[in-house]
């Protein structure tokens, strides 16, 4: 189990023997087809939350490693045993804590050198009656803390990564319940586990949209289409013979045999599902209380074609102009937990265009903290490097690491959030939609030399990418400087004390 989770775990018995609100990590997943979007883009999104959002996220750029001797390295434990391949292809990854120097760990998203990308985890949970029959293997299984660096750098495929996922699960067994995505130009695959040694995996139809929110979601499996799913060789037997599934009742449902319905889903699960769902396809007419039934579709055919900006505005979301949203309303208590939260620690969107060249085809669009306060920033699978404050995560609160840059803006915003972050939302949306004409120009660039020039290619890319990145950095820094003049100009005048 790893160490944010260890921490999660002491909270929910602490809130058990005092009474007190636990506190619940969760993650929202959304996955777009290629035909369901605008430029024919497979798309993978996914925010980050954490226990409390104060850890300092990275940025790095693993170089091919060969000749690879002996056991990966968790950073957190000694437990988890997995030889490592002999060579290892580049890959990017977003760790948090300087993992990197430590051992490998908690890693969210990234690509490798061939334009294969991953994210992992969403946290699902399997139901008791499932976990009494095969439990979690917390000490020894694959968990969120090692499932990038440990699949990613030796995927060939998206489908590849299901594979070698899907066999560590068998083999070495799962530490705690997931969902995993893979990309590539091929399309997308969706993971889910159960218990301890059970999976299933899904291809996303090139025209459909999935959403996910902290519940395990797959429930259509047929063993012979074998373009379309994967599953642990004992997925249907293993349930059947545990009592988790009885033929009489009809086709087997992967979510049915192995998850359960919770109160907390309610409010903390179902109305993200719901919400998203509605968002993409308004003519919906299912409930919140649906989306824990199979009245809610898995898969939805979007309203309209979606485009990266439409993926930042949905993880963005946080009922906005309704009863519901928490920051607009000043409301703490509100029931509904919305998408983007505070102790976010970072959202991404992985993109791939099939017809682009993996260095500028497949693109990780990532924000710090919270997306509806963040700034969306392009790192292409093609950079070679990162200013120094993208990988200055060693310790938390380093005041010079890019994330608690990011994270300062979104702190003073909260303070008055209608005053404030309206600011923050400008700012923000101005360097956003300067960086998509200089991606533009830079691809465009990028494109008419890489074949005979790949050198000025590279360094075409790479200079965008500096000058990107460093500008955010400057950005974000200036923001800070003039939120904080006006909530002293702000505050001085409602304790002005003056003696004439």
């Amino acid at each position: 189990m790893s160490i944010r989770k260890k921490m999660l775990k002491a909270c929910v018995l602490s809130a058990m023997m005092f009474c007190i609100p636990a506190v619940s990590m969760a993650c929202t997943t959304i996955l777009v087809g290629k035909d369901a979007s605008v430029d024919g883009s497979w798309m993978v999104a996914r925010a980050v939350d954490s226990s409390n959002g104060t850890e300092n996220m990275e940025f790095i750029v693993h170089p091919k490693k060969t000749n690879q001797t002996g056991n990966f390295k968790a950073y957190d434990r000694d437990t988890f045993k997995m030889a490592l391949p002999q060579t290892a292809m580049a890959y990017t990854g977003n760790p948090d804590l300087g993992n990197e120097k430590d051992g490998y760990g908690y890693s969210e998203a990234g690509f490798n050198e061939l334009g294969v990308g991953e994210s992992a985890t969403e946290t699902i949970y399997s139901s008791d009656n499932m976990l009494k029959v095969d439990p979690y293997l917390e000490d020894t299984g694959i968990t969120e803390n090692e499932m990038l660096d440990a699949v990613l750098p030796y995927a060939k495929s998206a489908k590849d990564g299901v594979t070698r996922l899907g066999h560590m699960i068998e083999t070495m067994g799962s530490g705690e319940g997931f969902g995993a995505a893979f990309i590539d130009t091929e399309g997308i695959w969706y993971l889910e586990n159960a218990g301890g040694h059970q999976w299933m995996a899904m291809k996303l139809p090139s025209d459909k949209v999935f959403v996910s929110a902290n519940e395990g979601r797959l429930r259509t499996y047929d063993p012979a289409d074998k373009e379309n799913y994967m599953a642990s060789p004992t997925v249907i037997s293993f349930a059947e013979k545990n009592g988790l599934y009885n033929p009489k009742d009809g086709a087997f449902d992967f979510h049915k045999a192995y998850f359960e319905e919770r109160k907390n889903d309610e409010t903390y699960n179902y109305p993200r599902v719901w919400r998203l769902q509605h968002l993409i396809n308004p003519s919906m007419t299912t409930t919140v209380a649906d989306s824990g039934t199979t009245a809610a579709p898995v898969l939805i055919t979007p309203s309209r074609k979606l485009s990266v900006e439409d993926l930042k505005a949905l993880e963005r979301d946080h009922y906005n102009g309704t009863e519901h949203d928490p920051y607009a309303n000043a409301n703490p208590n509100e029931p509904y937990r919305p998408i983007s939260v505070m102790r976010c620690e970072e959202v991404h969107i992985l993109t791939v265009r099939p017809d682009l060249p993996a260095a500028i085809g497949s693109v990780n669009y990532m924000e710090y903290g919270m997306a509806d306060l963040g700034l969306f920033l392009p790192f292409y699978q093609g950079l070679t490097s990162v200013p120094d404050a993208y990988h200055a995560g060693e310790t938390p609160l380093n005041e010079k690491a890019a994330s608690w840059i990011y994270r300062k803006p979104q702190v003073l915003a909260m303070t008055n959030y209608n005053k404030y972050a309206p600011i923050v939302k400008k700012t923000y949306a101005d360097y956003e939609a300067k960086v998509a004409k200089e991606q533009a120009e830079m691809e465009k660039q990028y494109l008419a030399v890489y074949k005979d020039n790949p050198i000025q290619a590279q360094a075409i890319l790479q200079n965008f990418e500096d000058k990107t990145l460093t500008g955010g950095l400057q950005v974000a820094e200036e923001l800070t400087h003039t939120l904080m003049a006006q909530i002293l100009k702000d505050t001085e005048s409602a304790y002005h004390f003056e003696g004439f």
